[in-house]
Order: C-alpha cells, then structure tokens, then sequence
C-alpha cells in the first residue's frame, strides 16, 4: 500500500471524496492578504511585528525578542528562514544567520535600505548588524535596539 493510497483510504473512511477534499483545501490555502517580504534589521518578518496599545512588539516564535520599533532593512522571498535568535553582533545576529540560511538555500534576499553606518554615516564602510544594550554598548544577547554599524564605530562600543 502506498502512502498516497493509504491517505485515499482514510478520506474515505470519514465519508470524503479526495478530489473534492484536495480542491476544498487548495481553495482555503489561498493568500488573501499580500505577502510582505519585509525584514526588521532586528531580523525578523514584517509579520512578527505588531503594534498593541500603541506599544510595539516582535514576536518571531515561542522565543521573544525586546525589538520594539520595526526598521525594514531587507526583502526576502521567504520570510520564515529569518526565524533565528540573536547571539551577538556580526555574523551572530539574527538578520546575518537568516541572510546566510536565504543564500544556503538560494532564496532571493535585496537591501532596501542604503549600506551606511548609522553613527559616522560613512557610505564607503562595510557595516554589520549589532545589538546595542540599555548602556549604548555591544551586547551579546537580543537587545531592543540594533544598528548597522563600520567595524570602528562598533569598537568604540565594546564594553
């Protein structure tokens, strides 16, 4: 017996015709809202923001992150590869891990925002993602704030 047969049997065991219960489903699959690609430099998808009673929220699974404004960095064709936790600056981050699974699993990631640092504002250094801690340092940990930021304004906020 096959898997797809025995699934056929077991449609039919509860009263259903297959054809009709795989066209039901398709038909209640469909996306009605339009997908947003969007990706917080936090890491996370458009859809893990929220906002209730004027507080902001980013909720990526059962873990939390302390992201409290939505600042959409990158596009991405699949959203649900973004769904990693902050360790720490760099290649550590959130945003960099899922940037890495999106190109180990040849998905389409774009910037949709200008490769500047956000403290000297130099267009000509290369900047990473870093969590910034309620002390204005590097952390180490997910953080409510993160920046793109050059190698040397990074080190002059490591504790």
């Amino acid at each position: 017996m096959t898997e797809r047969s025995s699934a056929e049997e077991a449609l039919l065991a509860i009263g259903l015709d297959p054809n009709e219960a795989m066209d039901i489903d398709k038909t209640l699959r469909k996306r009605t809202t339009k997908r947003d690609g969007r990706i917080c430099i936090c890491g996370h998808g458009a859809g893990r923001h929220a906002e209730t009673a004027g507080r902001q929220t980013c909720n990526p699974s059962a873990m939390k992150c302390p992201c409290r404004t939505f600042r959409p960095v990158v596009e991405a064709e699949d959203t649900r590869i973004f769904l990693r936790e902050t360790l720490g600056p760099g290649k550590l981050h959130a945003l960099s891990r899922g940037l890495a699974a999106s190109f180990e699993l040849d998905k389409k990631v774009s910037w949709i925002v200008e490769l500047v640092c956000d403290r000297c504002h130099d267009p000509e250094k290369t900047v990473s993602p870093v969590p910034i801690s309620e002390n204005g340092y590097v952390a180490n940990y997910p953080t409510a704030v993160t920046a793109l930021l050059c190698h040397e304004c990074r080190m002059t906020l490591e504790p």
